[in-house]
């Protein structure tokens, strides 16, 4: 079972652009929502040439003052439910590809704040994922399937969800990995954030990602098999005990007490 966070029934945080801009690249993001469908987009254009090869744009929300608190011990990881743009044809090898790569990036840390006003760097957890992967299988239906569907049904059936368990998001510090930091703390979440980077050359170029939803999956209730084995042992000794009782009672023990050995 799981419960929605954003979208769908519940609206969207606000975001804002976190950008290359900062260190003097040229990407550039957005993030809108649909009124209609409360389809929220990640959006813009990811640079390569200001900074050599590199580039990123991002689209950030902050939980401030209160935190996005969801416990660890009740909830599994995140649902994240996204309708992946048809496939493209392959890109030559001589140019970048087209942005597919994204990343949901999560901070347990308020960054401090410099004197020009840029953020310090903290350890962000990052999960990636290819919507390209999703998309070659969802646009894999024949012609005949694909006859009298509208495009809003179209894009309804199309949508994919994909499962970020808390310990797929990998803690990074400054974009490269951080095996020593401490994992993920879900009941304490600062600030979520979506982002297309450049991978050092490898994409680049207008992106776009339509986003359903964002929710949290909740971790089943169900108990163990040795526990409901343990009850169900003890249910049969209590039905036992009530029939001996019964019988024992029946015959006219001494003053109904039951007797056993």
């Amino acid at each position: 079972m799981s419960t929605t966070l954003f979208g769908a029934g519940k609206l969207w945080p606000a975001f804002t652009a976190v950008d290359d801009r900062i260190r003097g690249g040229k990407s550039t993001s957005h993030w809108t929502v649909d009124p209609d469908s409360n389809v929220g987009t990640f959006s813009g254009d990811l640079d390569i040439t200001a900074l050599g090869g590199a580039g990123f744009a991002s689209q950030s929300t902050i939980f401030s003052p209160s935190r996005l608190s969801l416990s660890p011990s009740s909830t599994a990881g995140l649902l994240l439910t996204f309708v992946p743009s048809s496939p493209s044809p392959s890109a030559s090898s001589a140019k970048p590809n087209p942005p597919s790569r994204f990343v949901l990036l999560l901070k347990n840390d308020e960054p401090a704040r410099r004197p020009d006003g840029r953020r310090e760097s903290v350890i962000v957890y990052e999960y990636a994922f290819d919507a390209h992967e999703y998309a070659a299988e969802l646009y894999s239906c024949s012609e005949d399937e694909k006859e009298g569907v509208d495009e809003e049904k179209e894009v309804g059936r199309r949508s994919v969800t994909v499962l970020a368990r808390w310990s797929d998001f990998k803690p990074h510090y400054r974009g490269k990995p951080a095996p020593d930091a401490k994992p993920l703390d879900p009941s304490s979440i600062y600030e979520l954030s979506f982002m297309a980077r450049s991978n050092f050359g490898e994409q680049a170029g207008p992106f776009s990602l339509d986003v359903v939803s964002i929710s949290v999956l909740n971790k089943s209730q169900s108990k163990g098999w040795f526990r409901t084995a343990c009850e169900a042992v003890r249910s049969a000794w209590a039905r036992c005990l009530a029939l001996v009782c019964g019988w024992w009672a029946g015959r006219g023990g001494a003053d109904g007490a039951v007797r056993l050995p």
